[in-house]
């Protein structure tokens, strides 16, 4: 990526759409059309895919309906391209795909362990999950919170179910 173009820059620019498998088929879609139609991951495990889910819907409402796993699960395929968030906190491209699977091992460990998913964001928010392994478990609270906020208002139909006037300088050619 040229040192010219920002993350926004490319966010507002891109449809973030790739292809997808879909049973057994390479489909472009946007990531909500893959997670519509039951994508088949390429990097992280379905489990894994679920469990980002689950959280990431939980820190913003809307994000798995928007496709966040799909748009994750593709992301990790760009490398160097990705538009992760974790790539401008300093999470080496060659690294996002540890980063991400630990932290959904993490996650899918402490959905079976705790009862409810606010006992473990609030656990993860103050790093006091005991068996927690990997990245620090605030960072990728931060981290997800980031991406599922992306994929579910980063696009001009996202600003407008907040109510918001989207003003990009220049308009996506297409949506997410």
């Amino acid at each position: 990526m040229p040192a010219s173009l920002s993350r926004r820059h490319l966010l507002a620019h891109s449809s973030a759409a790739g292809f997808f498998m879909i049973g057994g088929q390479w489909l472009w879609l946007t990531p909500d059309e893959a997670e519509a139609r039951e994508f088949e991951p390429q990097i992280l495990s379905p489990e894994q895919c679920n469990a980002l889910s689950i959280l990431g819907d939980a820190l913003v409402p809307g994000a798995a309906t928007a496709g966040l796993a799909a748009y994750i699960d593709l992301q990790l395929q760009a490398g160097d391209e990705s538009l992760l968030i974790g790539k401008y906190l300093g999470v080496d491209t060659a690294a996002q795909t540890s980063f991400y699977r630990a932290a959904a091992d993490n996650v899918i460990a402490m959905i079976d362990e705790h009862t409810s998913m606010q006992t473990v964001i609030t656990g993860m928010a103050a790093d006091t999950l005991t068996g927690w392994a990997g990245p620090p478990a605030s960072y990728v609270l931060f981290v997800l919170r980031a991406d599922a906020l992306d994929v579910t208002y980063g696009t001009p139909e996202g600003f407008e179910n907040l109510g918001i006037p989207y003003m990009a300088h220049i308009m996506p050619e297409q949506p997410w």
